[in-house]
């Protein structure tokens, strides 16, 4: 053991004390030689009971490193917004969070002056973080200029498509290779309604449905998950638009209200933020991908209670701004150690120790090796987060029984040659018309998962949807979004 191991053991003893045994009390606050602490808000699926083992582990771990610790606060995603929102409003000291286009509400975030620009943090301190990540990533991250949050490093070209278990596929006799839309699921559904009348089997909660097909509908996103605006593929001339009005999306409306009344969709869907109990017992056997992937059959059936999952296309690769912007880490403007993040942001895109630690949990008490390339999740474990594209450097994570050794090479290679969006590279500055998206986002809560989860009559309700949007200023936002885009566009 060396003088220094020594010297900091004292120190840890007296962290682990004060962090973990008054239950998470109040932050601990720096002084002498006592390491900072970091505090680092997550979205989740569950409770992951056994996270303050981890982090005992972690900890060590960072003391050594960067002369911190980490102290983590998992909310899960269906109440994750609200939570970041409260924090963020109240002021609260805190370090690090996720944040996305769909979640963690990036560029509201932004225009709250909530976030850090890191452009002189990451030259002072992480420079090889800049050559780390691909330079594209980089772009998409910027508002006016500034370097807004770090790109999680994974799966940035993004498709969509659907899954299912395996065994259901089979009892059924069901040809994936007849499913050309969402509409062609329908014998499946109904096969697995008929013969468990008490299940809902499509995976529905408040993640919605449509943010799982917007690739798949065909049009790019520009402000945010949800925000009108966006462009068509197809469309070269970027004309902006409406999402809501498409026809498309109309129609996805109609089907699933459709689902919804014969017993597809549970009829709560809209504010249910907790499916991973229902997901592990089996009883949601179809649904839909974040976006498809190598490796993600072995994630979905992880989350499915470890009974397999296959999924399947429905649309090609397409890489987008807002595919990068789906998976960041920010710094608060709150934090009294953005030296420090900034640190742990670059371990945790460059450390392969500290990042499956994080990940995957502690080896012997949630994961097993099972040769020398694989992985295997103790079940019931305790910690089972199942969310290596949350942080940091997916690339690091060590390959999960069910993958392929090439998942990540091949990840890369997606994103390298996938077709590129008109608008990829745009980033949207919401400044000017924080008001509006205020206004509009307000309206998408109160109407838009009731509309998505069948809960309405969209035939109904989403005339009076639309008109309310505009009443909040969606047209002002539109104009606003071309008038910037087209100012991109002409500086090409």
């Amino acid at each position: 053991m060396t003088k220094k191991t020594i010297l900091v053991w004292p120190v840890l003893l007296l962290i682990c004390l004060s962090v973990f045994a008054g239950g998470g009390g109040d932050r601990a606050k720096a002084s002498g030689s006592a390491p900072i602490e970091l505090v680092y808000y997550v979205g989740g699926r569950g409770a992951q009971v056994d996270l303050p083992a981890v982090l005992v582990e972690v900890n060590k771990y960072l003391v050594d490193k960067i002369g911190c610790t980490l102290k983590i606060i998992e909310t899960d995603f269906g109440n994750y917004n609200q939570k970041l929102q409260m924090v963020i409003a109240s002021q609260e000291e805190f370090d690090l969070c996720y944040t996305a286009d769909w979640s963690g509400d990036f560029y509201g975030n932004v225009s709250k002056n909530a976030f850090l620009e890191l452009d002189d943090l990451i030259d002072r301190y992480t420079p090889q973080l800049k050559t780390d990540i691909p330079a594209n990533g980089w772009e998409a991250t910027k508002v006016n200029g500034k370097i807004m949050a770090v790109p999680n490093q994974q799966i940035w070209a993004r498709s969509n498509g659907w899954a299912a278990e395996v065994a259901y596929l089979e009892k059924y006799n069901f040809n994936p290779t007849n499913v050309k839309k969402v509409a062609d699921l329908e014998p499946l559904l109904a096969a697995i309604k008929r013969d468990n009348p008490t299940w809902y089997p499509l995976s529905a909660h408040t993640d919605g449905i449509l943010d799982f097909l917007t690739y798949y509908m065909g049009y790019d996103e520009l402000i945010g998950r949800h925000i009108p605006g966006v462009i068509l593929f197809t469309d070269n001339s970027l004309k902006v638009v409406n999402q809501f009005e498409l026809p498309q999306v109309q129609e996805h409306y109609r089907l699933m209200r459709q689902w919804n009344q014969k017993g597809y969709i549970r009829p709560d869907a809209a504010t249910v933020t907790d499916i991973s109990a229902d997901s592990k017992a089996g009883r949601l056997p179809v649904g839909f991908p974040g976006t498809m992937k190598p490796g993600q059959d072995v994630q979905d059936t992880i989350s499915n209670g470890g009974r397999p999952i296959k999924s399947f296309a429905l649309s090609t690769p397409i890489q987008t701004t807002s595919g990068i912007t789906g998976t960041m880490t920010a710094i608060s403007r709150t934090s009294k150690h953005p030296d420090k993040a900034i640190q742990f942001i670059n371990l945790m895109n460059s450390d392969k120790y500290l990042y499956n630690l994080i990940i995957n949990g502690i080896e012997g008490k949630h994961y097993t090796w099972i040769d020398k390339d694989f992985i295997r999740p103790i079940p019931n474990s305790g910690y089972t987060p199942n969310a290596d594209w949350m942080y940091g450097n997916q690339f690091l994570a060590y390959f999960k029984e069910g993958q392929s050794v090439t998942d990540w090479d091949e990840t890369i290679k997606i994103n390298a040659s996938a077709k590129p969006s008109p608008a990829l590279g745009f980033v949207f500055n919401p400044i000017p018309v924080q008001t509006e998206i205020a206004g509009v986002s307000a309206v998408v809560k109160e109407y838009e998962l009731a509309l998505d989860t069948g809960a309405v009559d969209p035939d109904r309700v989403l005339p009076e949807f639309l008109a309310k949007l505009k009443g909040a200023g969606s047209d002002i936002l539109i104009a606003e979004l071309q008038k910037q885009l087209d100012a991109w566009k002409r500086s090409k």
